[in-house]
């Protein structure tokens, strides 16, 4: 009798496991940049480290589906379900709306249209078999924020970041007092190993909430 009992509350255990369990799979993708609404150049980022985040809210709810940015500025996740959704992209910027109203269904793409806090651009002026100098053009933005920080950051590995960049290093600039808006800076890195290739990137960070700073497309030196 308890053998037959046994076998009843397995069966019924897994009758119950198959039902609760038979739910449908996501059937949509939703990609997309995030884009400079002047220059129409993607909002290069720290990708994992302190980097662009989209927040993707279904229907009224308040829990956000968090996606990362890649460091280049485009974004990818292929576990939705279709259906109305808004989106809040979350970094160094503003965005030009609030917020961004999408239908997703199979592959949907969108832009996201921003004002970065800094416009950078970087570029090498002179370098040597371990030494280069860096010029980083900077602008900023909103004028109702503090630029704080010029930098640049180096790594043998690619996207180095403000938070990550073994094999390099960092140089900062603390610029807050200067009331700077527009110009170019020369920062001079050494310890460079003979040979390597190394990406560089020019950095900025301004007063505004959440501490995130705006990137330079990736250089490289060899």
């Amino acid at each position: 009798m308890k053998k037959i009992l046994y076998l009843q509350t397995i069966l019924l255990l897994a009758v119950y496991s198959c039902s609760i369990d038979n739910y449908e799979a996501p059937n949509a993708s939703l990609s997309g940049i995030v884009i400079d609404n002047v220059t129409n150049e993607l909002i290069e980022n720290g990708g994992v480290n302190g980097g662009t985040l989209i927040h993707v809210f279904e229907g009224y709810s308040k829990q956000p589906i968090v996606c990362n940015s890649f460091p280049d500025g485009h974004f990818v996740n292929s576990a939705f379900f279709s259906g109305n959704y808004k989106l809040i992209a979350i970094g160094a910027f503003k965005m030009i709306s609030d917020t961004l109203q999408v239908k997703v269904n199979s592959n949907t793409e969108v832009e996201i249209k921003v004002l970065p806090n800094v416009r950078l651009k970087a570029n090498i002026v002179n370098f040597e078999t371990t030494t280069a100098t860096i010029k980083i053009e900077y602008e900023k933005v909103h004028e109702s924020q503090t630029l704080e920080e010029l930098c640049v950051v180096w790594s043998t590995i690619q996207n180095p970041n403000m938070f990550t960049f073994s094999g390099g290093g960092q140089q900062t600039e603390k610029v807050g007092s200067q009331n700077l808006t527009m110009g170019e800076k020369l920062f001079t890195i050494t310890g460079l190993i003979a040979g390597k290739k190394y990406y560089i990137r020019a950095a900025a960070r301004t007063n505004a909430a959440g501490g995130y700073y705006n990137y330079s497309k990736t250089i490289t030196k060899q």
